[in-house]
């Protein structure tokens, strides 16, 4: 592992007082921490200061701004994988995103797929023979001479081509090396075969449905239409790799001593390249021909222990944008709310209902038990600010998502006791005991308790008929399979953790009566013919107007209802006022060069 050498400088600055005077400490305390192979070394001294006055705009001439730079955290101590095929982390699946092209790319703004390596592409008439047409002015790069502006120039190698696009997903498709989640390739013809086989041959992986055409076409064919399949082109592990990089590491390229490998220097295709092997610094890819949203030519990353460091940098000015779910501070306070920005997740929290139960049958009874759930009062008991409460299933930030609360009864008390009275329960009293399921957690048994207490409260049930049952998480995943039989609880909490961000992943992947696992056990109807209508549409419009039908069937108030939606999490960030924009990243990548930074401001405030 390449050495990691380190100085942090923390001032504990005093708040600005009027719009041209910041009150200064007497003191400022300097802490240095040094981390070299593990071993760490921390030195705090405390300086006396004379006060001075805040310099003026002025004092920093333009020409002495420098490369519009992004200071960034990686809280970790070793480096992130970065192999496109085998990365997991997020840190890492940041940085593929900057290094590695895709043949599309998903613009968190829009939540649309665009134009990236493919600047076109066409579907054949039955759905399943995608043809992608590649530029040829995107290409393996390598650092090369410094300018005298201190950035570097690239040695284009050669350009990227359909070839390279084969081989990634080839390696994608192959159990060796294995990519954690290859099996949303599987709609690709061959994939699984050569996946599921311990040793695929040259044979094998051939066979799998991607072939390149020419050096700028390269074509897919698929096992079913799948509108969703343009999504899943964005995604970090389908991004191309040039074979002869690769193949000559052979193990090296896995367990990245490629690193200090000088004979075959490393090749990227992104926006950004590596300025060094041990990641700490990414520079714009002069060659880069895809319009930029943003101005970052730099980016420099930290590798900092833990959240606590992160917020110190973030406090000095060193860091512009930090991760604060984990810091224990207040979100309130003035000068942390003033940079404050919450991104929601998209893992959906639910409560699912099981069909074979006696009692959770009947559509009446389902939809009474969902809309008794208070979800704002909820999130509020359990996570103040740091989630968001859903009424349908698909949650913001997806290709051809219903925004958010359009869609849906919710949480509905009137409504809730209709419809149990409309039940052959009639009422709450008869409804014979039931087992609330829910993992080993105390947030799972704080949650479930409320639920229960919004039971009791709205539909006038007692305790002892809804059994909380705590079990250990992959427990309750096997007891709320369908074929699941006696153990299968009456009503569960779980949550659905997306793969990709395309409405299908919770439509079809997880509601489908027979394209997904379906736990709960809901029989085929009309609403399965439109999920797959609607994942048969290319048009993004066209598709969303499917989907909020289905919502509205099963989550409306006449809907099926086989689980109700509780929430979505979200998670806090904090952002100075020199970054002027940026779409943080709800799924994938963050993507640096749509950041902007406004280097005077950045500047000026650092020399405080």
């Amino acid at each position: 592992m390449a050495i990691l050498l380190m100085a942090l400088l923390l001032l504990v600055v005093g708040c600005r007082n009027g719009a041209d005077v910041i009150e200064e400490p007497a003191q400022v305390v300097v802490t240095e921490v040094y981390t070299v192979i593990g071993e760490e070394i921390v030195i705090t001294r405390v300086i006396e200061l004379t006060p001075t006055p805040t310099p003026p705009p002025t004092a920093l001439p333009i020409e002495n701004l420098g490369p519009v730079t992004l200071d960034i955290g990686f809280e970790r101590e070793t480096l992130p994988a970065i192999d496109p095929q085998q990365s997991i982390s997020q840190d890492g699946i940041d940085l593929i995103e900057n290094l590695f092209v895709g043949l599309t790319r998903y613009n968190h703004r829009t939540n649309l797929i665009e134009p990236a390596l493919a600047e076109s592409w066409e579907v054949s008439d039955n759905g399943r023979v995608w043809t992608f047409h590649l530029r040829d002015d995107i290409f393996w790069v390598r650092p090369g001479a410094r300018q005298p502006n201190g950035l570097y120039n690239v040695q284009p190698v050669r350009a990227v081509t359909a070839a390279d696009v084969v081989f990634a997903i080839q390696r994608a498709c192959n159990s060796k090396p294995f990519t954690p989640d290859a099996f949303i390739l599987f709609i690709i013809r061959g994939c699984e075969h050569a996946n599921t086989t311990p040793n695929a041959t040259a044979t094998d992986l051939e066979r799998i449905g991607v072939v390149a055409l020419n050096d700028t076409t390269v074509q897919f064919t698929l096992t079913k239409p799948a509108a969703h399949f343009l999504t899943l082109t964005s995604l970090w592990f389908t991004r191309p790799l040039p074979p002869e990089f690769v193949i000559a590491l052979g193990d090296e390229w896995q367990s990245r001593r490629w690193q200090t490998n000088t004979e075959t220097p490393f090749l990227t295709s992104g926006p950004y390249f590596p300025l060094n092997t041990d990641l700490q610094a990414l520079q714009l890819n002069p060659l880069w021909p895809l319009p930029r949203q943003g101005n970052v030519e730099l980016v420099n990353i930290y590798y900092a222990k833990g959240d606590n460091s992160a917020y110190d940098l973030w406090q000095a000015r060193q860091l512009d944008i930090i991760e604060a779910a984990n810091l224990n501070i207040d979100f309130a306070e003035e000068r942390i709310a003033t940079r404050l920005q919450i991104v929601p997740e998209q893992t959906v929290h639910y409560v699912g209902f099981n069909f074979d139960s006696g009692i959770f049958r009947e559509p009446e009874v389902r939809r009474a038990f969902a809309a008794a759930i208070n979800r704002e009062r909820l999130v509020e008991s359990l996570f103040d600010t740091q989630a968001v409460a859903m009424q349908h299933l698909t949650p913001p930030g997806v290709v051809a998502s219903v925004p958010i609360q359009e869609v849906g009864v919710g949480y509905s008390p009137d409504y809730a006791r209709q419809q149990l009275a409309a039940s052959g329960f009639g009422g709450c009293q008869l409804i014979p005991p039931f087992t609330f399921q829910v993992s080993a957690s105390d947030l799972s048994l704080q949650q479930a308790e409320l639920i229960r207490r919004m039971w009791i409260d709205e539909l006038g049930c007692i305790e002892s008929q809804i059994i909380i049952e705590q079990v250990q998480f992959g427990v309750l995943l096997a007891n709320t399979r369908r074929d699941g039989g006696a153990v299968r609880p009456d009503v569960w909490e779980l949550a659905w953790a997306p793969f990709y961000p395309d409405a299908n992943n919770w439509m079809g992947d997880l509601l489908h009566c027979e394209d997904s696992e379906n736990r709960h056990n809901r029989p085929c109807s009309e609403v399965d013919d439109l999920i797959r209508q609607a994942n048969g549409l290319l048009e993004t419009a066209e598709r969303t107007a499917v989907y909020r039908q289905v919502e509205n069937r099963l989550f409306g108030d006449a809907g099926v209802m086989p689980l109700a939606p509780l929430y979505i999490r979200q998670r806090p960030q904090l952002v100075h006022t020199w970054v002027t924009l940026f779409a943080p990243a709800i799924f994938g990548g963050e993507q640096y060069d749509t950041y902007q930074i406004d280097m005077t401001i950045k500047n000026l405030e650092r020399s405080r």
